[in-house]
């Protein structure tokens, strides 16, 4: 400004501005609001440029693993899918399951059951296989007296079906049960009795012992197949030898019923 009021030369080339100044303050309440706004903006911006920073250094490395990482947890979640599935994992349900919605359980072949080792005799022998199941929670009647089967150790208890034909073998059985030193309860129903004590001679006394199975407890456990005898060790385990030939040989098996010294 010169003297008399008015705007002097500038003589630094720029353009000729006006410069109003408020008299209030808070005249330039919405300038400050504005300023603040660009300075939010350009926090947010740089903000921004900082994580995708790596991204853009990296090129293609960090996309890669992420869709790395998500095909995993797929892959992961299908095979759970897969293995917790019935139908997929080698084991079909039983029509039962398939309403109730669990899951049967495999079944085992004859000669097996779960949770147990198997092991088949010789041709000679016949057919042998560790029980799942101990003896029944039932009783026996021998010479009149009740003697519970589970009180029973270190044994063997021969079932033998009605008209079996099967002296020459049960005597054979007797003769290797006296040589072990066990002693064999001969079983039978309520109307064997007359047979299992033509099975038992003189000779096999205090080997052979005369059993009646009135409930059938041992038939409906143990479903038995012919001639067919269980070795009761020390410790109440149970093996089933079934469809004993005439020539068997078991006196190994019965010697290791008794307890070790």
């Amino acid at each position: 400004m010169n003297q008399g009021g008015e705007p002097a030369h500038d003589d630094y080339g720029l353009p000729r501005v006006d410069v109003e100044i408020p008299d209030d303050a808070r005249e330039l309440y919405r300038d400050v609001q504005a300023y603040h706004r660009e300075l939010r903006a350009l926090r947010r911006h740089q903000r921004s440029d900082r994580w995708r920073a790596p991204l853009r250094r990296s090129g293609m490395i960090v996309p890669l693993i992420a869709g790395c990482l998500v095909l995993a947890m797929i892959a992961g979640m299908v095979l759970t899918m897969f293995s917790a599935n019935p139908f997929f994992s080698g084991i079909a349900p039983s029509p039962g399951a398939r309403h109730s919605g669990r899951a049967a359980a495999p079944t085992w072949p004859s000669s097996q059951s779960p949770g147990s080792q198997s092991a088949t005799g010789t041709p000679s022998s016949g057919t042998s296989r560790t029980a799942s199941l101990p003896l029944p929670d039932k009783t026996i009647s021998v010479g009149g007296k009740r003697v519970a089967l589970r009180g029973l150790a270190g044994t063997a208890l021969a079932i033998v079906p009605a008209n079996c034909g099967c002296a020459a073998v049960v005597r054979r059985l007797l003769a290797q049960a006296m040589s072990a030193g066990i002693i064999v309860y001969l079983v039978g129903g309520p109307s064997s009795l007359t047979e299992l004590d033509s099975l038992a001679p003189a000779s096999a006394k205090g080997t052979a012992v005369v059993a009646i199975d009135a409930d059938n407890a041992l038939q409906t456990t143990y479903r038995p197949s012919g001639l067919t005898v269980l070795l009761v060790d020390s410790r109440r385990g149970v093996t089933v030898t079934s469809n004993l030939r005439p020539d068997f040989q078991i006196v190994q098996k019965l010697r290791e019923l008794k307890p070790a010294a």
